[in-house]
């Protein structure tokens, strides 16, 4: 069954950790199901913040991610219902050293999270608007997954000087990956995380950010934001906890200018003609 309404297939990545990209993927996903549109949540970083940070305990999770790549179960048999409307999760069920290293071994078929996500699209009963990937901080196999898997990358990025040098580097490789594995793969915007407009570094970390990203850069920054902490700990988006605080009020307009960028989305995800060739090309490689 194809959908007439086309999927958006979204990663979340940068490879230096701490610049917000679980908790981008956390209040945007809320935010974006808060208008409505149906969202899908994939946990692919073993450490499994994603679903702790959704509230989900260990004892909870009986199957995730490591079944989905085992091929014991498709997306729909392993999706959890969030405790936001419109919301669904795949959690990270890694638990122990072993889960990790045969799960970083399964994901040397990098096109196996696209056809298990295809699969979903393209013959579920299930329809999703956005499928939010959050990938692990690093540019390993499974972070390359999704990006053969992927429409588009969200760039969270951390002000500071180094932040702005690791995403030059994850560019390259969205470049390289567009001449091979996957054509249909853009950049959806670089996001300025933790942004202090009071301070110096903010201000030279914003300008640096427009001179080196320019377009590429979203209108929206995340401020930094005493609220984002406390709804971490909470285990809650920010729009469930404080819905008028400047964090949350910046992720509800963040996601505006996504769904606003792609009102026009073409299907492109459902072009079999680039999945074969990106199957073909990972066969090569």
């Amino acid at each position: 069954m194809i959908s007439s309404s086309p999927t958006k297939i979204m990663a979340i990545s940068n490879p230096k950790g701490g610049v917000g990209k679980t908790t981008t993927a956390i209040n945007l996903a809320a935010s974006i199901a808060l208008a409505e549109k149906k969202v899908l949540l994939i946990d692919l970083d073993p450490n499994g913040a994603l679903t702790e940070g959704m509230g989900f305990r260990r004892e909870e999770v009986h199957t995730g991610v490591f079944d989905l790549f085992l091929g014991t179960f498709d997306c729909v048999a392993i999706t959890y219902k969030c405790n936001v409307p419109f919301l669904d999760l795949i959690p990270c069920n890694i638990f122990n050293n072993e889960q990790e290293i045969r799960l970083n071994f399964m994901a040397k078929n990098r096109i196996l999270l696209k056809t298990k996500i295809y699969d979903l699209i393209l013959r579920s009963s299930v329809h999703y608007d956005y499928i939010i990937i959050d990938t692990p901080p690093s540019l390993n196999d499974l972070t390359m997954g999704a990006l053969y898997a992927a429409n588009s990358v969200l760039i969270p990025l951390q002000c500071g000087y180094f932040a702005l040098q690791v995403v030059d580097r994850l560019l390259r490789l969205i470049e390289r990956i567009r001449k091979g594995a996957n054509p249909d793969l853009t950049i959806e915007c670089v996001v300025l995380n933790f942004y202090e407009k009071s301070t110096r570094a903010g201000q030279l970390s914003a300008a640096e950010a427009e001179k080196m990203f320019k377009h590429l850069m979203a209108k929206t920054v995340i401020p930094k934001n005493a609220a984002i902490s406390y709804a971490a700990f909470e285990k809650l988006p920010i729009v469930l906890v404080d819905v008028c605080s400047p964090g949350a009020v910046s992720y509800l307009e963040l996601a505006r200018e996504i769904l606003e960028n792609n009102q026009n989305l073409s299907s492109r995800v459902l072009n079999t003609k680039s999945y074969h060739a990106s199957v073909a090309f990972d066969s090569d490689s």
